[in-house]
């Protein structure tokens, strides 16, 4: 029998803070505990003490020294070896998070920060339809990521305001179980295969779901291209040691974002990590296709991926083509009208290069007619003449082109105006001779007649390369896209500067989906590459910071990360082998420990 002096000896005042939802500064409150006191009942103690009638069910401990939430309400204070000294904080698991999508659209959200990340991700992706989550992490971006944006905002006199989707009723904020939304695990078609459009019997669920109709159309297709001022004032890694300081951002998965200091309302960036992408499917896929195509769009024209002068008209090519069926009100009926298709694509594409294709000139109401104008020479064949090209001042309205002798006189009559309803496009292009020209075939009443239109610049090769995918359908043209940009030779390699054992100087390290590269730093040149498949075990030496890594025939390579934490090196390679092991039969359930036995390390 213990008497009440005995009692008052065995406890002590443990002051916890309480994050009051209602209010703006946080108080404190002072309880009365001994050791054996479970979790549980100091929060019970807290919230009879706190006295407000409200849902505390979200609510958990927070340690600040320890950086660690005491999720384990059975465990008692002495188990988790807290004392009188320990500041608490008692707050809610789910908060607001800002995240960048690949496509730059800002959602607002409320995400666990008690979770390990790995799990958030999956609700993440569940509230906004992406399958296959475990393809796809958190990056905090480094400071390069804002560098020239902020620049540019110290000379606006007003500031910018972006546009921000806003998902802060999603079903995570109560700490529930994410509901399906448009997630279905089902093979009931989710959305039409042929443009992405949400199909009419999932229209039902979007009453449950923060993801409305409207919002999922956000997702899913494509923005309107970036202005070349904008581009501009993106950040562009110029090196490989650029590109490996981008990398040292991938928050750990087997952490929560509390325990990674991240912040109330913080900006994160959600971006396809590991380029291994599993069972890509139109009728479920819209928003992950999407995004995955904007992922790799914006690796090509910010140059973080090299590809050829060949390779980069077909992505501008597929890039023209499907942002034009983005911004179209009659992306349904596209197929529809197959009569004047041929010369509207083909004329339609000098849009890339010509004056009226600028990107704020998309935006224009839809009763505007978009009219192209440029100089191009122009040839009339005739017989015993020359083929003797002489330069216009060309306009392309409607169906219409009506050329002038100078831009001056655009005002005036012009020198011709004929209508191309019903005409020929051939494309008339060169690439050995650099001629890059265009012939229509226009019907008159005796037949047709013949004009050469020629370009001093790519857009007629452009124009070529968008023959080929003119009458391609939105989702496949996105997919075209995705396929050629993993055809690359760099596609899908992550850089990171490392120092292996026994050497001098830095090297990179080129983790990719299937090899880790050895790169000379300075002159990008691979020197040694080992294969997943030839690996028997790696671990990390926490004490070093060294990850080390066996092969078969007792090959051994052991290397330092200089631009990233180990942790992440370490993630990297076995999140690849975890995406290995995965297959259909699965039913999209994945093995959560084995991931985490795969990339938690031993520490």
């Amino acid at each position: 029998m213990l008497s009440s002096t005995d009692f008052t000896f065995a406890s002590w005042e443990l002051v916890v803070r309480v994050d009051h939802p209602n209010e703006e500064q946080q108080k404190d409150v002072t309880l009365r505990v001994s050791g054996d006191l479970h979790v549980g009942g100091v929060m019970l103690k807290l919230v009879e003490q706190i006295n407000i009638s409200q849902d505390w069910s979200d609510f958990a401990l927070w340690w600040e020294q320890k950086h660690c939430w005491l999720l384990k309400t059975h465990w008692t204070l002495d188990k988790y070896g807290v004392q009188a000294d320990a500041k608490l904080l008692f707050t809610p698991q789910h908060k607001m998070l800002r995240l960048r999508l690949p496509n730059l659209k800002m959602v607002r959200l409320r995400v666990s920060f008690s979770a390990v990340v790995f799990k958030a991700v999956s609700d993440i992706c569940k509230i906004l339809n992406i399958r296959r989550s475990e393809e796809l992490s958190l990056l905090k971006p480094s400071g390069d990521y804002f560098k020239k944006k902020k620049k540019k905002d110290k000379n606006n006199k007003e500031p910018i305001i972006e546009d921000i989707l806003n998902l802060e009723s999603s079903p995570t904020a109560s700490g529930s179980s994410v509901s399906p939304g448009l997630y279905s695990k089902t093979m009931t078609p989710i959305y039409d295969p042929i443009n992405g459009t949400p199909a009419s019997s999932t229209m039902t669920w979007f009453s449950d779901s923060p993801l409305t109709e409207q919002n999922c159309s956000i997702l899913a297709f494509s923005q309107p291209p970036q202005s070349p001022e904008a581009l501009a004032d993106m950040y562009q890694p110029r090196s490989l040691v650029d590109k490996a300081k981008l990398n040292a951002g991938w928050l750990d998965s087997s952490r929560s974002l509390m325990e990674q200091g991240i912040q109330e309302d913080e900006q994160l960036l959600l971006r396809f990590k590991y380029y291994s992408f599993f069972d890509l499917n139109p009728k479920y896929d819209a928003v992950r296709i999407n995004q995955l195509y904007e992922q790799a769009r914006w690796a090509i024209l910010l140059e973080e991926i090299d590809c050829t002068e060949e390779e980069m008209l077909i992505f501008a090519a597929l890039q023209y083509h499907i942002s034009k069926l983005s911004l179209s009100a009659e992306t349904q009926d596209f197929t529809g009208d197959s009569e004047v298709d041929e010369i509207e694509a083909a004329l339609s594409n000098l849009e890339v290069t010509l004056e009226g294709g600028k990107a704020d000139s998309l935006l224009e109401d839809i009763t505007d007619i978009p009219k192209l104008a440029d100089n191009l020479k122009l040839f009339r064949p005739k017989k015993l003449l020359p083929k003797a090209f002489k330069q216009y001042w060309f306009i392309f309205k409607d169906t219409s082109i009506a050329y002038f002798k100078n831009k001056e006189l655009e005002q005036g009559e012009p020198l011709e105006k004929l209508n191309l309803r019903g005409c020929e496009v051939v494309p008339d292009v060169n690439v050995a001779g650099r001629k890059f020209g265009i012939k229509l075939l226009i019907p008159v009443a005796d037949g047709m007649n013949e004009m050469y239109l020629r370009c001093d610049h790519l857009a007629a090769r452009i124009l070529e390369a968008h023959q080929n995918v003119a009458q391609m359908p939105l989702v496949e043209a996105k997919l075209r896209f995705i396929q050629a940009w993993q055809s690359l030779p760099e596609f899908g390699l992550t850089y990171y500067l490392v120092r292996f054992k026994g050497s001098k100087k830095d090297d990179i390290l080129g983790v990719s989906y299937n090899r880790l590269i050895k790169i000379d730093a300075a002159t990008g040149i691979p020197v040694t590459t080992w294969r997943f498949t030839n690996i028997k075990q790696w671990n990390v030496n926490w004490e070093t910071r060294q990850v080390v890594i066996e092969f078969d025939q007792n090959v051994f390579t052991a290397f330092t990360c200089l631009s990233a934490d180990c942790k992440i090196v370490h993630e990297y390679i076995g999140g690849y082998i975890f995406l290995s092991t995965r297959s259909k039969d699965q039913n999209e359930t994945l093995d959560e420990d084995l991931f985490h036995k795969l990339t938690g390390g031993q520490d």
